[in-house]
This record gives C-alpha cells, sequence and structure tokens, in this order.
C-alpha cells in the first residue's frame, strides 16, 4: 500500500504547484523537480546542474537521497511543503514558485 500511496501523493503534490514537472526556490537555489510514474525516482535540475535522487525510508511524507557535484543532497516533501539539505547542514526551507 505504501509505494501505491508515494506516487500518487507526489503526484498531487506536484500537481498542485502546477504540473508534473515543479519548481521550488530552496534558499539561493532554484530547483526544477520531475517525479517517476512509480514515484521512486525524483529527477532534481539544481542551479541548472541535474541530479537523479532515489526514494528512501521517511516516517512521514517522502524523502529522495542522491548527491549533486560531490554533496549529499536531500529532499524532503510533506503536503505542500518542501526541505532541502545538503551533506549534514541545516534544512533549507522551500517555497513554490
Amino acid at each position: 500500500m505504501k509505494k501505491f500511496f508515494i506516487p500518487i501523493l507526489l503526484s498531487a503534490t506536484l500537481g498542485a504547484c502546477g504540473d508534473a514537472d515543479s519548481r521550488i526556490i530552496c534558499g539561493e537555489y532554484d530547483v526544477a523537480l520531475s517525479v517517476s510514474d512509480d514515484g521512486e525516482i525524483l529527477t532534481a535540475v539544481i542551479n541548472d546542474s541535474e541530479t537523479t535522487l532515489t526514494h528512501a525510508i521517511s516516517a512521514s511524507g517522502a524523502r529522495y537521497v542522491g548527491e549533486l557535484n560531490g554533496a549529499a543532497i536531500t529532499l524532503w516533501n510533506q503536503g505542500t511543503d518542501w526541505t532541502m539539505f545538503l551533506n549534514d547542514g541545516a534544512p533549507i526551507e522551500c517555497s513554490v514558485k
């Protein structure tokens, strides 16, 4: 059930932002998001650098992890809210563009 729910949650979240491909601003980072049909892969273009993030276990919301230019990156979504983490740094709150 959980694997079925995640694509629906993300589709609704990304749909609320405008379309299946959405843009958010996280601090000084411009982020374009696109989620795969099964919800397992999130493609993010962050300040013109593309990375692929994979779905990770999360107590709530949807969390995606990967690497961008040598930095560990996490994008976490709850409802319509997004938060970005770089390496072990402080959370960077995001807003819909």
